[in-house]
C-alpha cells in the first residue's frame, strides 16, 4: 500500500503550498519529455529550482529529491535522473498538506 506523505505548513501559506504543488503536477509531462529527450539542462534547472523552492514551502523530501536530481544530472546519469524524477512524481501523487 502506498502511504500518504503528510506535510504540515503554516496556515498562512497553505493556499500557496497547494498552488506550488499543483503547478509542479502540471509540469510532469514536460519533465517526462525532458528525460525522454535526454535534455540535461532542463533537468538540472528543475532539480536546482526544486531544491530551493520545495524546501521553502516545507516539502523537505521533494527538496532533497531536487538536490539528488541536480547531482545525477551533473554526473551525466540519465537513468538515475529518470529514477529520481519518478520518485518526485510519486511524492507529488501522494503528498497531503496539513495546516498548522
Amino acid at each position: 500500500m502506498n502511504d500518504i506523505f503528510t506535510v504540515t505548513v503554516d496556515t498562512d501559506i497553505v493556499d500557496l503550498a497547494e498552488i506550488f504543488l499543483s503547478n509542479r503536477r502540471g509540469q510532469i509531462q514536460f519533465w517526462r519529455e525532458a528525460i525522454a529527450a535526454g535534455n540535461m539542462p532542463v533537468l538540472r534547472r528543475l532539480g536546482h529550482e526544486l531544491k530551493g523552492t520545495a524546501g521553502a514551502f516545507g516539502f523537505q523530501q521533494l527538496s532533497s529529491l531536487g538536490a539528488e536530481l541536480e547531482e545525477k544530472v551533473a554526473n551525466g546519469d540519465l537513468n538515475g535522473s529518470g529514477d529520481t524524477l519518478e520518485r518526485m512524481i510519486d511524492f507529488l501523487d501522494r503528498v497531503a498538506v496539513i495546516p498548522r
